[in-house]
């Protein structure tokens, strides 16, 4: 009778732990894709301490905390602080106002810069979180551009700099995208470009615009830096380098597909690389890139390769995040100047 009880209470036991099992682990599981997604998704609008940056009047200036958990930290807060980026102030630029393509109700602003009325034209687009057109590396590389006789388009993607907020969280280049096409749109519409006159550039983040690449054959070249390209490995490589499983990457993308309101892998940058044509790509990435894993542009290079595509690569030895356009400053320049007028047409 005792011994009957006693498989009777276990049975209980049992079925209790069955069930907080079902109840929490998955709670759990999905708890830790929510923590891991919205970190990373989180936009911080506006400016920051970039706020007061205009094309005629910026400087490197950063508080350096973002620099510090990366190795050789040092290094890459040097590189930026003693580049003299006085000769690459632009005094002439138009403040400008457009939409998204298929969305009136949201504003986006942008600095326009005409060095030649009759030279191509480059969107440039930033990366996340505190970012916008006001950042450091868009500036000078709408500086280096500018130098190099191309135009330029430097804008805020939704919910930054002075772009209109509309969403809490960044979609990964998912409905970004579209930022870039109504940026491509006001310059045919409003500046008369034409197909194959306007060139893209994206940094970090940003790369999940090269959707628009994918999708608008007029948009004539494109060049990535340091680009996320597949956010699910993103992900992957955030829990690695945080010390998590990788198995909590699923539960990561799918919330974030629930906070953002769209799948986070609905859509891939990664299709720019399948149907590129004949369309020139220019890849470069830190070799030593501990925040977007070289692995990113290693695959994307791949893919426009076995379809035959018009690729291009620059690894850089030693560089890590972004670093490139700081500390190889000369080459850098002379490359995405000369890509751009080779690519695009006059």
């Amino acid at each position: 009778m005792e011994q009957r009880s006693a498989i009777s209470l276990n049975m209980k036991k049992l079925k209790i732990g069955i069930i907080i099992i079902i109840l929490f682990v998955p709670l759990g599981y999905l708890g830790i894709g929510y923590m891991v997604a919205s970190a990373s998704l989180s936009v911080n609008p506006g400016c920051g301490m970039w706020s007061e940056n205009t094309p005629d009047n910026w400087d490197t200036d950063d508080d350096w905390e973002s620099f510090e958990p990366w190795n050789d930290s040092a290094e890459r807060i040097e590189i930026r602080k003693t580049l003299d980026v006085t000769n690459y102030q632009i005094d002439s630029y138009q403040n400008v106002t457009f939409s998204p393509r298929g969305d009136t109700e949201i504003t986006l602003s942008g600095w326009y810069v005409e060095v030649d009325p009759e030279a191509p034209v480059v969107i440039l687009t930033h990366g996340m979180p505190m970012n916008g057109k006001c950042k450091p590396e868009m500036l000078l590389m709408q500086g280096y551009l500018s130098e190099g006789g191309i135009n330029t388009l430097s804008f805020d993607l939704r919910n930054y700099g002075d772009s209109e907020v509309v969403d809490d969280y960044f979609a990964v280049g998912q409905i970004e995208y579209k930022d870039i096409l109504g940026a491509y749109d006001w310059l045919l519409e409003e500046k008369g470009y034409q197909p194959g006159e306007v060139g893209m550039s994206a940094f970090s983040a940003g790369g999940g615009a090269a959707i628009a690449f994918a999708e608008e054959n007029g948009i004539g070249a494109m060049w990535l830096d340091s680009a996320v390209l597949d956010f699910p490995l993103l992900v992957k490589n955030e829990l690695e380098r945080l010390g998590y499983p990788e198995f909590f990457a699923g539960p990561a993308v799918r919330v974030g597909g629930w906070l953002v309101g769209v799948e986070l892998d609905a859509r891939s940058p990664m299709e720019a690389a399948t149907n590129a044509g004949d369309r020139p790509v220019f890849l470069t990435h830190g070799i030593e890139d501990p925040r977007v894993s070289i692995v990113h542009s290693e695959n994307f290079e791949e893919i426009m390769k076995l379809e035959g595509g018009n690729v291009s690569t620059w690894y850089v030895q030693d560089r890590g995040h972004v670093d490139a356009i700081w500390g190889e400053s000369e080459d850098y320049e002379y490359k995405v100047v000369s890509f751009f007028k080779s690519a695009l047409v006059e």
